[in-house]
């Protein structure tokens, strides 16, 4: 029986994480840290499908969950989410949960010291990795890529629920593993044990986007050459 794969996207984790690992925050432009999504999703599935040779795979969704500008206060950031969407839109895999950013009272003034915020993100990803899995069935491998601990819960119960009632589907979390010598960010339970797919450098550069989105018409750069690491992977 082919096994079905989803993996899930905390966006803005995914985002931050990986400029905090590979990008000087003070140097490199805002469009550092953007990766595909989709070949984020085969790179996370090979990975799996490398340590199970004997069990057949499929990729069927990659589940993205992002919080989104507003046309209102933030035009250039609205219009650059729009052309991104577009692009990840043209793969019938790809599933989007987007939630409006909350915007600080004095936005856009002089005074303003807090950034727009992500609200709801967390549980919608949570509630979705759960549900799909224990209503709908809709996977047997699910894989996570986020470092927020707000996902603990539903990450734990659905680990508890495999070993205890063994009905439950696989669940594993990916991570951004710098060569800086910090100590990477990562989900984690207590009391159980939780496999993480840690992604170097050499991954990240195999999955960049570099598509300057906030240019209308943008174009996407041609991509790098090197070999995506589990793209050699043979597919069974």
């Amino acid at each position: 029986m082919t096994e079905r794969v989803i993996v899930f996207l905390d966006w803005q984790n995914v985002y931050m994480r990986a400029r905090e690992a590979f990008h000087d925050h003070a140097v490199d432009p805002r469009s550092k840290g953007q990766v595909d999504p989709v070949d984020l999703a085969h790179v996370l599935t090979d990975d799996y499908a490398r340590r199970h040779p004997d069990h057949t795979f499929e990729l069927t969704q990659i589940r993205i969950y992002r919080g989104r500008p507003t046309q209102q206060g933030d035009p250039k950031g609205y219009n650059a989410f729009q052309r991104q969407d577009a692009q990840w839109s043209r793969n019938n895999k790809v599933r989007t949960h987007y939630n409006d950013l909350r915007y600080p009272a004095d936005w856009e003034t002089d005074e303003c010291q807090d950034k727009p915020r992500e609200k709801g993100i967390d549980v919608a990803l949570a509630v979705d990795l759960v549900t799909m899995m224990s209503g709908d069935g809709a996977y047997e491998v699910g894989i996570v890529m986020s470092a927020d601990y707000d996902l603990v819960p539903a990450i734990d119960y659905l680990v508890r629920r495999r070993l205890t009632r063994g009905d439950a589907a696989t669940i594993e979390v990916a991570a951004w593993r710098g060569d800086q010598g910090d100590k990477p960010l990562r989900i984690r339970l207590n009391g159980h044990s939780l496999y993480c797919i840690w992604l170097d450098r050499q991954s990240y550069w195999g999955v960049i986007d570099e598509t300057d989105y906030t240019v209308s018409k943008a174009v996407r750069p041609g991509r790098n050459q090197g070999p995506v690491p589990g793209s050699w992977l043979r597919r069974k």
